[in-house]
């Protein structure tokens, strides 16, 4: 009797050390950019003034310019300063910590790869993440969805600027022997006389990007070196240009979107890309024609952008060959990845709603 429990007890042994271990996100302490806390800040939704300061809807004639905002209070991360891809960091970072291993981003995986508290687990499930998780997820994603065109502008032509790109813009100055471009705003001096003709010599150089960005003009336009450009920079500049509505990948910066797209795309490129992502730049192919759109999350993306003008005799019709034949493509891939997100997708509005949302986590799209 005895020896027949001590083999039941060796049979059974392998079968206690089979049993898989309950997953242990790593310490919060230990998570750079974690926050266990929520987030103090809050939606607000207004519009940005001319000095990109945000201002409530109560104190706002117009709505036609309305948007959701990040507000933050105390110590809260400066959204505003964070880059994209910082922001995209920071966000699925709350995802990694709980073992998410399904970046498709080489970029993102190897990010969190290289963490030492990283720690991924195919069997991740979304219901790992607490309501402060969930809460603070849904903050950052739409303080990645909060700039505006102009912002988003800038950060590109900053980073453009630094590796050598010129605009030959600045204004022309006519001089009595021969005309030229200058930043020199001295060439106009402010008199009492002089004081309108001061006044546009002014504005022309403020909307000089050369004048912005190199403080001196140049007589012709030259692209950038991206040989200058580092690989953050590169991604970033991806980032950048897909929320402009343009179509971009990581890695890369492309012409504008009535470019771009105005061409055939290629499956390998949209694999690259992720569902949210996919889900934007498919409607962006029916926002350039002027469809006006239901969803809220769509919605408040592109009347940001200022090529975006709602037609209300819009119809499928006014779509090219080529518009079609992309629309087909980024469907195809979506189906790939699980199906198209829908709005709740993009975020969760409060932690009840949790049990919705698809095992693929939603913020990790991006």
């Amino acid at each position: 009797m005895r020896a027949f429990a001590l083999a039941t007890l060796i049979l059974a042994a392998p079968a206690f050390a089979e049993q898989p271990e309950e997953y242990v996100p790593a310490p919060a302490e230990q998570i750079p950019g974690y926050w266990k806390e929520l987030l103090p800040c809050k939606l607000v939704e207004g519009e940005r003034d001319s000095m990109g300061r945000i201002v409530d809807s109560s104190d706002v004639g117009s709505a036609s310019n309305m948007a959701t905002y990040v507000v933050c209070d105390g110590p809260a991360p400066d959204f505003d300063r964070l880059s994209l891809r910082e922001l995209s960091i920071l966000r699925n970072t709350i995802f990694a910590r709980y073992g998410w291993a399904g970046f498709r981003k080489t970029w993102l995986r190897e990010h969190f790869q290289q963490q030492p508290w990283y720690k991924p687990d195919p069997k991740f499930s979304y219901k790992r993440l607490s309501s402060v998780d969930r809460q603070n997820a849904e903050l950052i994603a739409k303080a990645e969805l909060s700039l505006r065109y102009v912002d988003l502008e800038q950060r590109r032509d900053t980073l453009l600027a630094k590796a050598g790109q010129t605009w030959g813009d600045a204004p022309m100055y006519e001089g009595r022997k021969r005309s030229f471009r200058s930043c020199d705003e001295e060439l106009e001096p402010l008199t009492q006389e002089n004081a309108s003709t001061h006044w546009y010599w002014t504005q022309k150089i403020a909307a000089s990007k050369d004048c912005r960005y190199h403080d001196k003009a140049h007589k012709k336009a030259t692209p950038a070196d991206h040989g200058l450009i580092s690989s953050e920079e590169l991604i970033e500049l991806g980032l950048i240009s897909r929320a402009m509505g343009e179509f971009a990948l990581d890695d890369e910066q492309r012409e504008q979107t009535a470019s771009s797209l105005d061409s055939v795309l290629k499956v390998k490129e949209l694999r690259k890309l992720s569902l949210r992502d996919l889900r934007l730049l498919r409607n962006t192919i029916f926002a350039r024609k002027g469809r006006t759109f239901k969803s809220e999350v769509l919605q408040d993306h592109f009347k940001r952008m200022p090529w975006y003008t709602p037609r209300e005799d819009y119809s499928d019709k006014l779509l090219t060959k080529t518009d079609k034949r992309n629309v087909e493509l980024i469907r195809q891939v979506e189906e790939e990845f699980g199906g198209a997100l829908l709005d709740k997708d993009f975020q969760v509005e409060t932690p009840s709603e949790a049990t919705d949302v698809p095992v693929l986590p939603t913020y990790m799209t991006v």
